[in-house]
């Protein structure tokens, strides 16, 4: 079965583990002014490389991955990294045989290749994951699936930790993920909320600019900036196995040069199911200055591109294309 959740699964384990309190946010003074809105156009010209750009941001702040940058059986971006994570929190009483600050750093080996290891800061010293812990996790060539490599660090402050949910601060340095067909390296902070339930609720919001350095098979190669404030929500059906994702935010592509919007439709929003590699049904508006790229979900193959140029309500260009092509 593929692995659905990421840091989803630590903040589970700890809430798990029984505990306590509150959520973080804000940014560094040193970050550039967030522009108000859009600074390009979307034409036919750099439509594609708009879309891959969306396609990306959204998969790489999804809590739990909407898409898979492989089709192995743990191709989910980020899982490979942060698998390891809810086991690591919720055996952290039979690590700790005393009470102290810092443990580590412990490296382990990888299932098929390379190490992955863990550094812990135990802000009260009780032995138990709460406010103010600070949780770093490091990779080096890891392979927890053949083919899929994982280097560079994490590190999750928590911020809240309760039955009722949780959140953490989440800072990553150089952490790339990479196939054969495409490769993703993060660099930049967000805010991670979570609300368990039959419905699980998750929420990333950029904190700051996160930057994507993304590139595929096609190939196709862009760095991916999404701006202060940039969210992605999830709620994900227990009994269904199936994930509802919405999105909002400033995104900026290199490639494109410039600032698009990206927002899910108002009853549109991103639907996967477990089973699939793709999301099945789900629309995204991109809008640039004055035009607008909408993004419809077919199937969990196709994706349709409808380029409005001059935001007259009609399309001036469409066109089919597949998951794959897309990320």
């Amino acid at each position: 079965m593929r692995t659905r959740r990421w840091l989803l699964n630590t903040l589970t384990a700890a809430i798990l583990v029984g505990l306590g309190a509150c959520g973080g946010g804000g940014g560094d003074d040193d970050e550039p002014i967030v522009p108000a809105g859009p600074t390009i156009e979307i034409t036919v010209a750099n439509r594609d490389t708009v879309a891959h750009a969306t396609a990306a941001g959204i998969a790489g702040l999804s809590p739990a991955s909407i898409a898979p940058l492989s089709t192995g059986s743990s191709g989910r971006l980020m899982s490979v990294w942060l698998k390891p994570l809810s086991a690591r929190v919720a055996s952290a009483l039979t690590q700790r045989e005393r009470a102290q600050t810092a443990y580590g750093p412990y490296t382990y080996q990888c299932a098929n290749g390379g190490t992955w290891g863990e550094t812990d800061y135990d802000n009260d010293e009780d032995g138990l994951p709460s406010v103010g812990d600070v949780i770093t996790i490091f990779f080096n060539n890891c392979q927890d699936a053949v083919g899929e490599t994982a280097n560079g660090s994490m590190t999750m402050t928590f911020t809240a930790l309760s039955t009722a949910g949780g959140s953490a601060d989440v800072t990553m340095a150089q952490m790339s993920y990479a196939t054969a067909r495409h490769t993703m390296t993060f660099d930049g902070a967000m805010l991670l909320d979570y609300t368990p339930g039959t419905v699980e609720i998750g929420r990333a919001t950029a904190k700051g600019s996160m930057k994507l350095v993304v590139s595929t098979h096609l190939p196709f190669t862009d760095t991916v900036t999404l701006h202060d404030g940039f969210v992605v929500e999830e709620q994900y059906d227990t009994s269904l196995e199936r994930s509802t994702s919405t999105t909002n935010g400033l995104l900026e592509s290199a490639a494109a040069s410039g600032v698009v919007r990206v927002t899910t439709m108002a009853g549109a929003p991103i639907m996967k199911n477990d089973a699939d590699d793709y999301p099945y049904a789900g629309t995204v508006q991109v809008k640039g200055v004055t035009s607008t790229l909408q993004m419809t979900v077919l199937s969990t193959s196709n994706v349709r591109l409808d380029l409005d140029t001059d935001d007259n309500g009609t399309p001036e260009s469409t066109e089919t294309v597949a998951w794959d092509w897309l990320l």
